[in-house]
């Protein structure tokens, strides 16, 4: 038949346009990845696990959101969080589905991403130091936010003090030393 697959253009179609929502929560995913130094060359992300990263033991969420939407290149946009308690969660490594009840944030660390760039492209989203993170324990969450479901950056400030890519990496672990 004479058909052959190109997988590069499969990557291109799939995932080339990291400004698009997923796309750039999943790059963000794996650029605190690189900060935290936890993410081996041979490793493969793994959807719908129950959290996003593990650092040693410690469970960690990332949450990404932006100033710019793909489809409001002009126009900033007002960043918002996603925090709600689940009921159930998905073990990917014991391939177990996991019944939480009371419904609770599974992860022990949360790490919120702003892709602070206007207009978002490509290229400042590749860019780490367009972004800006907050790191914050489940802990603090639940004490400060109770079930509230989402978050914005006026309550992430409340909570604590943004810092660079460059600095995540200590400042995970000051925050797990504080914890």
């Amino acid at each position: 038949m004479g058909l052959e697959l190109n997988m590069e253009n499969y990557y291109k179609w799939a995932a080339s346009n990291l400004v698009d929502n997923r796309n750039r929560g999943i790059f963000a995913e794996w650029l605190v990845g690189q900060a935290l130094n936890v993410i081996k060359d041979d490793d493969q992300r793994i959807e719908w696990d129950a959290v996003d990263l593990r650092f040693q033991d410690v469970a960690i969420e990332v949450k990404a959101s932006g100033r710019n939407q793909a489809w409001e290149v002009t126009r900033s946009s007002t960043p918002r969080w996603s925090i709600p308690k689940k009921k159930r969660t998905w073990d990917a490594k014991n391939d177990e589905v996991i019944l939480l009840d009371p419904p609770k944030r599974n992860a022990d660390v949360y790490i919120f991403c702003l892709h602070e760039s206007i207009p978002a492209t490509n290229e400042n989203v590749a860019d780490p130091t367009s972004w800006s993170f907050w790191i914050v324990t489940t802990k603090i969450l639940d004490k400060e936010l109770g079930d509230q479901k989402s978050l914005g950056e006026g309550a992430l400030n409340q909570l604590t003090q943004a810092v660079t890519w460059s600095e995540l990496s200590g400042e995970f672990k000051k925050v797990l030393g504080s914890s």
